[in-house]
């Protein structure tokens, strides 16, 4: 999806505490993390934000979704959740995801911190 031609947009909210998750050990938490580091340096339509576990309240509280748009133009939404995820596509109710996207990405660190801050998750493993 990444080297796609022509590229897509994406763009991710991360929680910090993932960040700090070691399933599988040490070792396989810190590739990973430089595996996003990698992604984030060689795909400039690739953004990556983190939310800062301090940051107690935020716009992504409901859970993850994926926002997505057609190349006819339409926009779409996968609501996910336990036991599965649902599509959107009505526009009103994409539509204010949108806006909720844009909330979150605002609540969260921007790209160049964020990176900053997985590289000292890096260094501390």
């Amino acid at each position: 999806m990444l080297s796609r031609t022509p590229p897509p947009r994406i763009g991710y909210v991360i929680e910090e505490s993932v960040l700090d998750r070691t399933l599988g050990g040490p070792e396989v938490l810190k590739e990973q993390l430089r595996h996003v580091l990698d992604c984030v340096e060689r795909f400039n339509h690739l953004t990556v934000q983190v939310m800062p576990s301090a940051q107690h309240t935020h716009a992504g509280l409901n859970g993850p979704m994926q926002l997505m748009s057609t190349a006819e133009g339409r926009t779409l939404l996968v609501a996910e959740g336990q036991g599965g995820g649902r599509l959107l596509s009505k526009p009103d109710q994409v539509g204010d995801m949108f806006d909720l996207f844009g909330i979150l990405r605002a609540q969260a660190l921007n790209p160049w911190k964020s990176v900053e801050t997985i590289e000292t998750k890096v260094r501390q493993l």
